[in-house]
């Protein structure tokens, strides 16, 4: 997609990447009410959702147990931020009238990775004392390189990747759990809130972790209707043939072994698997007078 803004950037993504639809929500008004500027509690409570801040203590602890409609969600909030090198390099060849390019892999990503598993930590430590129906981990992306963020993300929580068949002609389609991926590592995450913030709006996925106890509650309750089309289920997109899945003792760090079992599994002799990368490319245009 291109994007010019006379006097100020031009910018350039290629980004083929298919994650599915995500619901759209608007966080100026939401945010300029609020004394905080967390954009999990921001956009909750412009649910409707009454949200109260876990306390403190000698534990590390969740940030929010949010209830909506009875049905109560413990949460730890996320943000990933600009690479502070990546930014300052980016800034500096604006400076001086070049271009600027960079190209992000999508894959799953072991920093990403350490976020979830220290989420994960500070959700089970909390969960123990404080009552709840399920536990979610609300990960927001901001930045210049927010989107490709986003997607990594999610394949680092499912393990995803990309598949295709060399004897058919049908686009690529997601494969969940592909590669061992942290909602398998962390059974007692029933999902992830996955959210690009870009200015005054955001866009929200609720991914579900179908190899958690109550991942069928989550999916159920209030605050996943309240996204119409950025509701991430696997095991419904399996059955809808949009979607690989990856369910048997497969050894996951094998991908010959993998792609035999998905061969075998979905009738497609010829089945391969392809790591998507993010590439842009931004420049500085003299302001036209």
């Amino acid at each position: 997609m291109q994007r010019l803004y006379r006097g100020f950037l031009v910018q350039v993504r290629s980004n083929i990447i298919q994650t599915g639809a995500a619901s759209r929500v608007g966080l100026s008004q939401a945010l300029a009410l609020m004394p905080s500027t967390s954009i999990a509690e921001a956009i909750l409570k412009q649910w409707g959702a009454s949200v109260v801040p876990v306390p403190t203590s000698q534990k590390e602890e969740s940030d929010w147990l949010a209830t909506l409609d009875g049905f109560r969600l413990l949460i730890e909030e996320k943000t990933k931020l600009d690479n502070p090198a990546s930014a300052a390099e980016r800034t500096e060849a604006l400076k001086t009238e070049r271009v600027h390019g960079s190209t992000t892999p999508l894959r799953p990503n072991n920093r990403i990775s350490g976020v979830i598993g220290k989420a994960a930590k500070q959700l089970r430590s909390t969960g123990a004392d404080v009552q709840h129906d399920a536990r979610v981990i609300w990960f927001t992306s901001v930045g210049f390189d927010r989107e490709a963020k986003d997607h990594q993300a999610f394949n680092t929580l499912y393990g995803a990747t990309k598949t295709f068949d060399l004897d058919r002609s049908e686009s690529l389609q997601d494969c969940f759990f592909f590669y061992n991926s942290e909602f398998y590592r962390h059974h007692d995450v029933d999902g992830a809130y996955l959210v690009v913030a870009d200015g005054g709006t955001a866009t929200v996925r609720l991914c579900l972790n179908p190899f958690s106890e109550r991942w069928m509650a989550l999916r159920d309750s209030s605050f996943a209707k309240k996204l119409v089309t950025g509701l991430v289920d696997p095991v419904a997109r399996e059955a809808a043939a949009e979607a690989m899945l990856v369910d048997g003792g497969v050894d996951r760090s094998n991908r010959s072994a993998v792609l035999s079992y998905l061969s075998a599994k979905y009738g497609m002799p010829m089945l391969q698997n392809m790591d998507m990368n993010m590439a842009s490319a931004v420049v500085a245009v003299p302001l036209e007078r």
